[in-house]
Parts: structure tokens; sequence; C-alpha cells
């Protein structure tokens, strides 16, 4: 039996696609605060409302809570930061929420980005889960 994991879809694109993704899910796969956000995974997403194309890959990442958002914004940071000018930013979207980041330290803007991903993060519904 398939465990289904309940929780709200975060998705990480990027212009280059899967090849720069790719490394940004290893990173984030073995950062300790990344892996308490959710599971990591590769998903096609179809093009959106009066788009023409193929769908795009996309990291995406079922989230249980809000509270490792700060971490997980950091650790996407760091990655970007340690990449020396190689992406210059990430985008992550919640929802109708979307954020870019980039390789910042600064802590203020970490978590004016987290808050962003909090704010569209789905109140708890009647079961007691966020989410669609």
């Amino acid at each position: 039996m398939e465990r289904v994991m309940m929780g709200t879809k975060i998705e990480i694109v990027h212009p280059d696609g899967v090849q720069t993704l790719e490394g940004l899910r290893i990173f984030l796969t073995r950062d300790p605060a990344a892996r308490k956000v959710g599971r990591i995974r590769w998903e096609t997403s179809g093009p959106g409302e009066e788009e023409l194309g193929d769908g795009l890959d996309v990291l995406s990442i079922v989230i249980s809570s809000v509270l490792g958002l700060p971490d997980f914004v950091q650790a996407v940071a760091n990655w970007v930061r340690s990449r020396n000018g190689a992406t210059d930013a990430i985008e992550i979207k919640l929802g109708a929420a979307q954020i870019t980041v980039t390789g910042t330290d600064d802590p203020g803007e970490i978590n004016r980005l987290a808050d962003v991903l909090k704010a569209a993060y789905p109140a708890p519904s009647v079961d007691g889960y966020g989410g669609p």
C-alpha cells in the first residue's frame, strides 16, 4: 500500500529546468533542515491557463507545517550562494504566492520570504489538514 503524504505542495522552478534543479534537489535532500520540511520529488506540471506547450519539470515538496519554512528558504539561499553566480535565483511557488530566493544571507530577508509562503499556506480544514 502506498503511503499518501497529506499537506500542501511547494513548487520550485528555474528557467534552466532539470539540470539546475537536479543540483538543488541533491543539495536539499542532504540538508537536515530542508529534509524536515517535506518530501522532495520531481513532478511534471502542465501548461497554465491560456498557455501552449509541454509541461515543465518542477521540484515539488509536500509540506505539512509552516514551522520549517524559514530554514527551508535559508537552505535554498545557501545553495544559490554556493553556485558562485551560476544561478541567480530560484522561484518558489505555494498556491498563488511566489517568491524569488537569491543567495542572500540577510536573516530579515529570509524571514520576509518565508512569511510570504506562510501567508499562502491554507488554514486547516475540518479534518485538521491544510491543502487541497
